[in-house]
C-alpha cells in the first residue's frame, strides 16, 4: 500500500496537520478529558471491542475545503484528467511557438 498522505487514516490526517480539527467540549461530568496526543485519542474512540465509544471531550473534523477521500469519485478524476490533458496541450504548442520564434531569431544573427 502506498505510503502518501492521501491513503493515511482519518485521524491520522486529523492529528498530523493535512485536515483541521476542532475540540468539541462537553463538561457534563465537570472534567474535561479532551485527548492531548493521538494516542490519547485513538483509545478514546475505540473500546475494547473495537467499537466506537464517545466520551465527552473530542475531536472533531471542521471542513475547510479540503476533500477527505482519495477515491477517483469524489475527486472527479475525469474532470481532473480532461484539464490536466488540455494543459499540456497547451504547453506543447505554445513550447512549439517558442522554439519557432528562436530558431528564427537565431536565422537573423547569422
Amino acid at each position: 500500500m502506498s505510503r502518501t498522505e492521501k491513503t493515511q487514516p482519518f485521524r491520522i490526517r486529523l492529528w498530523d496537520g493535512t485536515l483541521h480539527r476542532l475540540a468539541v467540549h462537553d463538561h457534563r461530568d465537570g472534567i474535561c478529558d479532551l485527548p492531548t496526543t493521538i494516542q490519547g485519542d485513538l483509545e478514546q474512540v475505540e473500546d475494547k471491542d473495537g467499537l466506537m465509544a464517545r466520551w465527552s471531550c473530542h475531536w472533531e473534523f471542521q471542513y475547510t475545503g479540503t476533500n477527505t477521500c482519495c477515491c477517483p469519485l469524489c475527486h472527479n478524476a475525469d474532470g481532473l484528467r480532461d484539464e490536466r490533458r488540455a494543459e499540456r496541450h497547451r504547453n506543447r504548442r505554445d513550447l512549439a511557438e517558442l522554439l519557432k520564434r528562436a530558431r528564427h531569431g537565431w536565422r537573423e544573427l547569422d
